[in-house]
């Protein structure tokens, strides 16, 4: 791997691309000189003043009160004119040094973020600027290009606040469906059942594999079903679980279907639990710390007509 240029050398090189481009001639054809022998001196110089002739291409096309504010003034000895050409140098080191913040944050990047069991949610930051939040036992992985920024949702929950960028947009993609960033906070789940969207902030757009589509609002959700189909969107409070509880290690489900409630307990139990087909429809309502997932399973006997039995190891929820 190629060790990355130093920004002092870039420095160093748009100040000689500065003299070259001045209107003194004999000082142009000195400072030339002067430039092959700097170059020459090491690779690092070398991939030094590439990266400055980049950063000065870009710059003198951004526009033309920019152009005529960074381009430098011909030599002179005089104190007041020597200052202003400091300063003009200063904004051209200046927009360099912007500039290469701008390719650092939009050049490529891929990466894989995975939490473990019954691990609290990790936070992960983003080279744009979004942050994520993230569920135990959850699989990503995040893939930006110049034009888009993606993020594959393999299994498990997400809250995503995503930084507005209006040339890339930021899209979600699940086994399901596709949410398109329409400038928001949201939460993504996928614990192997269906597909719930909720947003917190802003709008998102979900699409299901039959391209039917659906734009969210803030304190609204929907599930995608097993099958890839929308189901009605509504209100947050409406349709349980309330995915954004887990980021504060608390479970709220409001008529969740059992299947769906086993799914998200067993990322964090020792013994996953399975759910037979007896059961596996009834609903539940209750709210349940998920640092305690003991309280959850012991509770469900009490509030539904299911019993819990462990048959060797194996965990069993089975209606009565």
């Amino acid at each position: 791997m190629t060790d990355p240029v130093s920004p002092r050398k870039v420095q160093q090189a748009l100040a000689y691309l500065a003299g070259l481009h001045g209107d003194d001639l004999e000082r142009a054809r000195q400072v030339g000189a002067q430039v092959q022998r700097w170059r020459g001196k090491s690779d690092e110089h070398e991939r030094a003043w590439l990266e400055a002739e980049h950063r000065w291409q870009l710059v003198h096309r951004l526009a033309p009160q920019l152009r005529g504010v960074v381009q430098p003034e011909p030599c002179d000895p005089s104190r007041r004119r020597l200052l202003r050409q400091g300063g003009a140098l200063a904004v051209v080191l200046a927009a360099g040094g912007w500039l290469g913040w701008m390719f650092k944050r939009t050049m490529p990047f891929e990466h894989a973020l995975q939490t473990a069991h019954a691990e609290a949610p990790r936070r992960f930051a983003l080279p744009d600027g979004s942050e994520l939040l993230v569920a135990a036992e959850s699989n990503l992985r995040v893939r930006y290009s110049h034009g888009q920024r993606q993020v594959l949702l393999l299994h498990g929950n997400a809250y995503f606040d995503v930084a507005h960028e209006r040339l890339r947009p930021f899209l979600v993609s699940t086994r399901l469906g596709v949410v398109q960033v329409l400038g928001t906070a949201f939460t993504v789940s996928d614990r192997g059942v269906g597909v719930q969207v909720a947003v917190a902030r802003g709008r998102v757009q979900v699409r299901d594999l039959q391209g039917r589509e659906v734009v969210l609002r803030a304190g609204q959700r929907v599930g995608l079903d097993d099958q890839g189909r929308l189901g009605a969107w509504q209100a947050g409070s409406e349709l349980g679980p309330d995915l954004r509880h887990w980021q504060r290690a608390w479970w709220s489900f409001t008529d969740t279907p059992l299947a769906e409630v086993i799914a998200e307990l067993n990322a964090y139990v020792a013994k996953p639990l399975s759910v037979d087909a007896s059961a596996a429809r009834l609903h539940l309502t209750g709210s349940f710390p998920s640092a305690e997932p003991q309280v959850l399973i012991e509770s469900l006997a009490r509030v539904l007509p299911v019993r819990v039995v462990d048959e060797g190891g194996r965990v069993m929820v089975m209606g009565r």
